[in-house]
């Protein structure tokens, strides 16, 4: 008797293609004002926590006690807002869809 083992099987995760550089700009572009500010404050916050690791570093443990405690309230702050409409290309949208149905852009 011998025993035919099928080999293990992988699954790979699909991978959505990646948007280029000008892509995201114009995502950008297109938000809201409200939610360009959020995208604004989130990169803010982690330059603040940088700025305080960098007092780390360099031992003026000032910057670390204001910036790291800063940036990380800056960038918890705004969490998200619904507009109802596509970020990438302005098409409606239901009130709980995550993906958008025409051109498959996650929601922020």
């Amino acid at each position: 008797m011998t025993d035919s083992a099928s080999p293990p099987v992988t699954l790979k995760a699909r991978k959505a293609p990646r948007l280029t550089y000008k892509q995201e700009i114009q995502t950008i572009k297109n938000l809201p004002r409200v939610q360009r500010l959020i995208v604004i404050m989130k990169i803010a916050g982690v330059f603040l926590v940088a700025i305080g690791l960098e007092g780390i570093v360099t031992g003026q443990y000032l910057f670390t006690l204001v910036f790291v405690p800063l940036g990380v309230f800056v960038s918890m702050l705004p969490i998200r807002i619904k507009t109802g409409v596509c970020i990438a290309c302005r098409s409606p949208l239901e009130q709980s869809q995550a993906i958008c149905p025409k051109c498959g852009a996650p929601q922020m």
